[in-house]
């Protein structure tokens, strides 16, 4: 009798885990497909920007000509079109967080380097919040001069440095 239980108790016990197993699978399987989804209408429309999705996790760089000019946090004008059409996709997969990171080239001083990163990556989500973004899904992260994508020795090289990444993550809280 006490054996009968005691698989029988195994047995509840095992079960529950494996239910616990698929119900963590289906809730990955759904987050997987929701990101894809979102991968794949950021990349139809913000065609000219490198879109790539890695684990669940979306990161969009604008072409860097269309940002910032040397020592601004204001956005070029020509740069509006495209952040809309983000926006709109942005607006239709809600149910993500968007880091938004500041870059510099590395030419003035650190300290003022360390502001500008800050103030582009807050004035691209002041953009982005115009086009009814909701901005409770934002966070900012100025990154200076680190992290270059091109050579800082030669002019192309720097205006290319000066962007903002975004990182698209998944809202696991809703």
């Amino acid at each position: 009798m006490k054996r009968n239980l005691f698989f029988a108790v195994m047995f509840l016990a095992v079960m529950s885990v494996l239910s616990a197993c698929s119900v963590q699978q289906r809730i990955a399987h759904k987050r997987h497909s929701y990101m894809k989804r979102a991968y794949l209408g950021m990349k139809d429309s913000v065609n000219g920007a490198d879109v790539s999705i890695l684990n669940d996790t979306i990161k969009i760089l604008f072409p860097e000509d269309l940002l910032f000019p040397t020592g601004k946090s204001e956005l070029l004008p020509s740069t509006m079109p495209l952040l809309e059409r983000f926006a709109n996709v942005l607006n239709k997969y809600s149910n993500t967080s968007i880091l938004i990171n500041g870059y510099t080239d590395n030419t003035g001083r650190k300290a003022f380097n360390a502001q500008l990163s800050v103030d582009r990556a807050k004035n691209t989500g002041d953009v982005l919040k115009s086009f009814n973004v909701n901005s409770s899904r934002f966070y900012y992260w100025g990154r200076g001069s680190v992290n270059p994508v091109a050579n800082n020795q030669t002019r192309d090289g720097r205006r290319k440095n000066r962007r903002v990444e975004f990182i698209i993550l998944y809202n696991y809280v809703k």
